[in-house]
Order: structure tokens, then C-alpha cells, then sequence
């Protein structure tokens, strides 16, 4: 038996076909109130940057495969951004949030992981400088801020990683070098590492990029001292002196991993798939038929 058209030739088997295909998609609507939860990325240029695609690793397509059929990775990276500036767009990214959360009726803002004070830790007298002090009450603004929108999500620190003065003078990047210090990147490193903030202990988890990055090029920095500071070459960890490379968004990748996995509900063993596998999904449609 078949039914014909002016413009296709449908047998009695397509129609079951789509049947079967509706009668699924009614029996998946109740399966519609679980969405992807939302991994936000919010920092500067070392998050902007970190999508580009000649690099030989991409942090943000890594935490997309681990988190995969369960949270999208939203990149909010901002080059050139102090913290000053990033608290000032901080309120666009949440009312994202929001009404995605109002529209969907569900808690989907899962994960922020901030990157924070790689500009801020220029010299005094440089547009992106912020201060210490100020860039501590930012810190805090900025958590406290996401907190308050969305108390059940977690908060992820992480701090600047070391630069090189040499390969940032040779480069195509508009410094010479003389508006960064390796000290004061360290002392902005230790100050996000040290930031009393407002928030739930096991809801914030924080990573010294900047030590994890020295230690990789093998630095041995014990006492802070400018003399052990300078010891510390990156260039294998750096495109320009400044933006990272691959290998060290690599090593970033490592540390974000070893936190998730020893946070209570982070892990992917810990959060169910939004979607189901193949073999879920087949046998749905031979019990069907």
C-alpha cells in the first residue's frame, strides 16, 4: 500500500516510522527538564585567549570533552581586562545567567572558574594597574556578586603565571617588557591565593598557576626573594612572554582536573548525562516499534 504526493512517494513503513519518532519525542519531553549545566570562564586574555586553535592544547575544548552530555563551557575571557574592569561586565554575564535559569526553571549555573590579576599586576602608572588592595576588594565583589546570584554554584581561583621580561621585549606585543615585574606578578599570585573571601569553604577551590608553571620550568623558588624570581624562564610556556602556549594551558588543564575530581559533586562520575547513550537511545526505538 502506498500513499502518494505531488512531491514524494511515501510507503505504509515511513508512516510507522514517523510514528514511532513522535511517540519518542512525546516520551522524551519529561527527560527536557534536565539542561546542560554552565561552566563560565571569566578572566582576561589568558582565557581569550585560550580557544585559539594554533595552539597544541585548548583548555576550554578539554573541560568541554571532560564535561560532555553535562555542562557547556561558556568562554567569557576579555584581553587586556584589569579586575576593575572585569567586576563592571561581571553584571551582563550574570543576567546571561539569569534568564536562562528563570526560562529553563532549573539551577544551571554550575561552575565559575576566575582567572584574575595577570593585568592588574602591571606598574604603577600603566592603565590596566589596579592595586593590591583594590584588586583584593574586586576579588571579593566579583565572588561575593556571583554568590549572591547563584548560591549553589562553585567558584574556581586561579592565580596569574609567571611571564618573561626577555621574550615579552622580543615580541610582537605593544610592551617592552618595562610595565611588567615577575615580583609583582608573584605578589598578586599570593594575594588571590590569600583573599578572605565571603563563601562557602567547600564552594571555592583555589590554584597557584603561577607556582605549578615555575616548578614545570624547574625553578626552586623557597623564599620569594627577587634574585629566585628571576631565575624563572617560561619561555617554554609562553608565546610572547606574556600569553600562554599550549603546554601550559596543559598544565592549567591538570590542576583544574585534579580539583574536580576531589570536589564533592564536580566530578563527571557525579552528574548524570543530559542525553542517552546509542544503546539507550536504539532500544527505545525497537521497543517502540
Amino acid at each position: 500500500m502506498r500513499f502518494r504526493t505531488k512531491q514524494k512517494d511515501y510507503s505504509k513503513e515511513s508512516f510507522n516510522q514517523l510514528n514511532v519518532e513522535r511517540s519518542l519525542l512525546q516520551d522524551s519531553i519529561p527527560m527536557m527538564t534536565k539542561h546542560y549545566k554552565k561552566v563560565i570562564l571569566f578572566g582576561d586574555s589568558q582565557f581569550e585567549r585560550s580557544c585559539d586553535p594554533s595552539l597544541s592544547f585548548c583548555f576550554p575544548s578539554a573541560l568541554s570533552y571532560y564535561y560532555g552530555r553535562r555542562a557547556d563551557v561558556l568562554n567569557r575571557g576579555l584581553s587586556g581586562y584589569s579586575s576593575k574592569w572585569l567586576r563592571s561586565q561581571l553584571s551582563r554575564v550574570i543576567a546571561e545567567l539569569e534568564v536562562l535559569e528563570r526560562e529553563l526553571n532549573q539551577q544551571v549555573a554550575f561552575l565559575f572558574i576566575f582567572w584574575l590579576g595577570t593585568n592588574d599586576s602591571c606598574v604603577e602608572g600603566v592603565e590596566h594597574h589596579v592595586p593590591i588592595s583594590e584588586f583584593l576588594r574586586n576579588v571579593r565583589s566579583i565572588i561575593s556578586d556571583v554568590h549572591s546570584a547563584f548560591p549553589h554554584a562553585r567558584v574556581l581561583l586561579v592565580t596569574p603565571a609567571p611571564i618573561s621580561i626577555s621574550k615579552i621585549r622580543d615580541s610582537n606585543l605593544r610592551s617592552d617588557g618595562s610595565d611588567r615585574t615577575q615580583v609583582a606578578t608573584k605578589e598578586y599570585a599570593d594575594a588571590l591565593l590569600h583573599c578572605p573571601v565571603e563563601i562557602e569553604p567547600e564552594k571555592l577551590r583555589r590554584i597557584d598557576l603561577f607556582e605549578a608553571i615555575a616548578a614545570a620550568s624547574g625553578a626552586k623558588i623557597t623564599e620569594n626573594t627577587v634574585e629566585e624570581l628571576q631565575t624563572i624562564d617560561v619561555n617554554n610556556f609562553t608565546v610572547d612572554g606574556l600569553h600562554l602556549n599550549g603546554d601550559a594551558y596543559r598544565i592549567l588543564y591538570k590542576l583544574v582536573l585534579r580539583e574536580l575530581e576531589n570536589w564533592p559533586g564536580m566530578a563527571t562520575k557525579d552528574i548524570d548525562g543530559v542525553e542517552p547513550g546509542w544503546a539507550a537511545k536504539a532500544k527505545q526505538f525497537k521497543e517502540a516499534l
